[in-house]
């Protein structure tokens, strides 16, 4: 891909986020831009006007997109005190709405607005940080409903646009990304003795390098931070 062209972190506050930023520089795009809920322009995925906003400030910068990241998510809601389900009886509906909102309709909507701003000429990527737990197939320990379904949709959004994608790009890449355990403020009440948890520097690196590498051919694919596939 033009590294020249504009690299876009939404969620580039957060630890993942920021990270990928900083990576994307070490890693030569000259011109990254983050934007969430502390940037200028403000971006808030549950507003879709700020969404549009912040697309139409990336537009006048007079550059297409050469990689938008979507590192954005929500597992757990320390403010109203909700934790991922353990059992069907836990489901709460303001949280599952919460969890899609966030973890699903947010990302489709940064697709709507962003999209047209994607290089249509070389190569593009569009990834959005996923969870390997919202795979179908992958899973075998059952819990964590809002949170796995919203990802699961999540990950059907990606497939899906990596096909009109392709179709308007052949070079254009769509992927879901599952970042691993990192040492963040989402992932740090459930790390355990015997699970690989990563700094968001070593996660970041690890994210990058795969989408650096990245072929026409991998789009619409479900990578885990160490560039092996996980099924859908």
């Amino acid at each position: 891909m033009n590294k020249n062209n504009i690299a876009v972190v939404v969620g580039g506050t957060g630890s993942i986020g920021a990270a990928l930023a900083n990576e994307l520089k070490q890693q030569g795009f000259s011109q990254v831009v983050t934007l969430g809920r502390s940037s200028q322009p403000m971006l808030e995925l549950t507003n879709e006007v700020s969404i549009e906003q912040a697309a139409m400030f990336i537009k006048s910068l007079a550059k297409p997109i050469c990689l938008l990241f979507d590192a954005t998510g929500i597992l757990h809601d320390e403010q109203n005190n909700q934790m991922p389900e353990k059992t069907y009886k836990q489901i709460n509906l303001s949280f599952l709405k919460k969890n899609f909102e966030i973890n699903t309709f947010g990302p489709a909507l940064i697709m709507k607005h962003f999209f047209p701003l994607l290089d249509s000429e070389e190569q593009s990527v569009f990834a959005s940080l996923s969870a390997k737990v919202g795979s179908i197939a992958d899973n075998k320990y059952g819990g964590w409903y809002s949170y796995r379904a919203s990802k699961a949709a999540l990950n059907q959004l990606i497939k899906t646009a990596s096909i009109e994608l392709s179709m308007k790009n052949k070079k254009a890449i769509c992927v879901s990304m599952h970042p691993g355990t990192v040492t963040s403020k989402l992932s740090k009440p459930f790390h355990k003795e015997g699970l690989t948890i990563q700094s968001p520097e070593e996660s970041a690196k690890n994210m990058i390098q795969i989408i650096v590498n990245l072929k026409s051919q991998d789009t619409g694919s479900f990578f885990n931070w160490d560039g092996e596939k996980i099924p859908w």
